[in-house]
């Protein structure tokens, strides 16, 4: 940690020359005010429309005239903003993102045409259903939390944002205390620690993030949203572990059984025996107090109850019956195998690094990670899948051409 308070961590890869860097914020959608909706999202385009020494067209130029790559991202808690370079163009990138969150002009013409920019992204995640029902899910267990909010905001609230809103909240939330600076690749830690301290600063610490998670027991189990498309878009699952939860580990591997793939349980009944979908899966999100298991699927509207039976019964089985030991060897080898491929490329050990530190205050090594899969039995799993799959703890959303009376848990 340096002296202001920023954090930095990497990790060395050998035999490569790049270098993943990204700049973390505790700055997602769980912290905007609730009168602004989107904030955190819009706030991430803004700051790419130019800067006190770099127009839009510098700022895009100046990563990739070097062969590299420059993004960002919001989550529910979290702001990335990144960039993938060769070694020695290290110090561009740190140079350019500090330059992004720290000098950036807000002009009120570029914020005017940005909100143009990002209401159309709102108005394409309208038209994609699957994007679409997962902000529905998303509502309907977090409701009213503001993790249930979505990440876009919406139209009305977009166009209201200003200057002073952005300058306000990059003041509240973009400070020494809730920064993290991650880089994996071909990364000189000293030379990096240097260069973060010379040339980033922000506001000292400021007041507590808001409250954690408190559900209310009455809220609804099922929303519907209907929409004239070719499919019905569902999303079916429940609240499920924070990141630092000890029993994440055997959440991994009970959500690689139930939808972690072809071989899952899932893919082999619902599209290879009952052909009923082209796409089956189930996915997981962590956030600092709380998190979600989410299964998701695209089927014909006439199948679509049959896919939800089919799917909560799937769920049922692995409360009732042990995985087999065999099943989980191989699930837990298929997990393995991903974890070391993704040491290959220095974004995914970035990210891995990012959320190991700022969720866990910790440098876990996969070699770690792999042995705390090991130590996860059958009887795990089976405790878990009961705690998460009851029925007070399930929750449906669907989009198209279906009504609230079509489906039913």
């Amino acid at each position: 940690m340096l002296p202001n308070g920023i954090r930095v961590v990497t990790e060395y890869m050998p035999h490569v020359r790049s270098v993943t860097m990204g700049v973390w914020v505790w700055s997602g959608t769980r912290f905007e005010p609730a009168e602004k909706p989107g904030i955190a999202h819009f706030l991430e385009h803004a700051v790419f429309k130019g800067t006190e020494k770099r127009s839009a067209y510098q700022i895009a130029q100046s990563i990739e005239s070097l062969g590299g790559y420059l993004n960002a991202f919001t989550g529910r808690e979290l702001n990335c903003y990144f960039a993938r370079v060769m070694d020695s163009h290290l110090p561009v990138a740190v140079d350019v993102i500090g330059d992004l969150l720290q000098s950036s002009k807000f002009d009120p013409h570029e914020i005017e045409k940005e909100k143009m920019v990002v209401i159309e992204e709102i108005h394409g995640l309208e038209d994609n259903p699957e994007d679409l029902v997962s902000e529905l899910y998303a509502k309907l267990i977090w409701q009213p939390h503001p993790l249930s909010r979505p990440i876009l905001g919406n139209a009305p609230s977009v166009s209201s944002f200003t200057r002073n809103h952005l300058v306000a909240y990059l003041e509240d939330r973009y400070r020494n205390d809730l920064i993290y600076v991650i880089a994996a690749g071909s990364v000189d830690h000293k030379a990096l620690v240097d260069l973060v301290r010379d040339q980033y600063d922000f506001p000292a610490d400021g007041p507590d993030g808001d409250a954690d998670v408190r559900l209310d027991a009455k809220r609804l189990d099922k929303r519907v949203l209907s929409k004239d498309i070719a499919q019905v878009h569902l999303c079916l699952g429940g609240v499920a572990l924070p990141y630092g939860h000890p029993s994440k580990y055997a959440l991994f591997l009970l959500n690689a059984v139930l939808g972690g793939g072809m071989t899952s349980r899932l893919f082999q009944k619902i599209r290879e025996e009952a052909g009923l979908a082209y796409s089956i899966y189930s996915d997981l999100d962590f956030y600092m107090d709380t998190g979600q298991i989410c299964i998701s699927a695209g089927v014909d509207p006439k199948d679509a109850q049959r896919t939800i039976d089919l799917i909560r019964r799937e769920c049922r089985m692995l409360c009732e019956q042990p995985v087999p030991e065999e099943e989980l060897r191989d699930t837990r080898s298929q997990l393995t195998g991903s974890l070391y491929l993704s040491l290959e490329e220095s974004g995914s050990v970035m990210n891995r690094l990012a959320r190991a530190e700022i969720y866990d205050n910790t440098h876990a090594s996969v070699d770690e990670t792999v042995r705390k899969l090991e130590e996860v039995t059958t009887a795990d799993i089976t405790e878990l899948a009961e705690t998460i799959f009851t029925p007070e703890n399930t929750y449906l959303a669907a989009v198209g051409p279906v009504s609230e009376d079509d489906i039913a848990l």
